[in-house]
C-alpha cells in the first residue's frame, strides 16, 4: 500500500477497485511509513502514507494501526491508537468532521471489523467488556483534543486508571 500512493490516480483506483471487490482490508501505518519511506529518494521524496480517501471512495475497508514501537522500523510512539490517527489525519489531508469521524472509526469499529471481532465490539448490551474511557464529551473532537484516557478495562475489570490534576494559578478576577 505504501508503493500505491506513488502511482499514477488511473492505475490506483484500478487497483483499488479490485481489493474492495475481493474484499481485502487495508491497514495503513503513518508512524512506520513515514519514517521508512523515501529513505533512496534523492529529490521529492515520497513519504508512502496509503491514499485513504480514495481507499474510502472505492469501499475499501480500512483500519489503521501501529505495528512496531521504539524500533528500528518504528522508533517513535507509544502504541496509542489516538494519536496513530491523528498523525494519519495529519499526513492523509482529512480534515474536517466527517473524515475525523471517520479515521476515529478506523481505529474503533472498523478494526474491529479488520481483526474479526465485529459481532463482540462496541458498547452494547452482550459486547466484550474491553474499554477505552476518554474524558470528554464531545465526539466529534476525540482525534484532535487528544483527551485524557481515564480508565482502560479490560473483560469488565479497571486495568488502568489516569487522573490529572490542573490548577489555574494567579487568575484574573471575574
Amino acid at each position: 500500500m505504501t508503493s500505491l500512493a506513488g502511482r499514477p490516480r488511473r492505475e490506483r483506483m484500478a487497483v483499488m477497485r479490485e481489493l474492495a471487490a475481493a474484499g481485502v482490508a487495508v491497514v495503513p501505518l503513518p508512524a512506520t511509513d513515514l519514517h521508512l519511506g523515501g529513505r533512496s529518494d534523492t529529490r521529492a521524496v515520497r513519504r508512502g502514507v496509503a491514499p485513504v480517501r480514495e481507499l474510502w471512495e472505492a469501499g475499501v475497508v480500512t483500519a489503521t494501526a501501529s505495528n512496531n514501537i521504539r524500533n528500528a522500523f518504528t522508533p517513535y510512539g507509544t502504541g496509542d491508537l489516538l494519536d496513530i490517527a491523528l498523525l494519519l489525519a495529519q499526513t492523509g489531508h482529512l480534515s474536517g468532521p466527517a473524515d475525523l469521524r471517520r479515521v476515529l472509526r478506523m481505529v474503533t469499529y472498523d478494526a474491529a471489523r479488520v481483526v474479526g471481532i465485529a459481532e463482540n465490539y462496541g458498547v452494547r448490551v452482550g459486547a466484550a467488556a474491553d474499554l477505552v474511557v476518554l474524558d470528554t464529551d464531545r465526539y466529534d473532537d476525540i482525534v484532535l483534543d487528544r483527551p485524557e484516557r481515564t480508565h482502560v478495562i479490560k473483560a469488565g475489570r479497571v486495568v488502568a486508571r489516569t487522573t490529572r490534576t490542573r490548577q489555574l494559578v494567579n487568575a484574573p478576577a471575574a
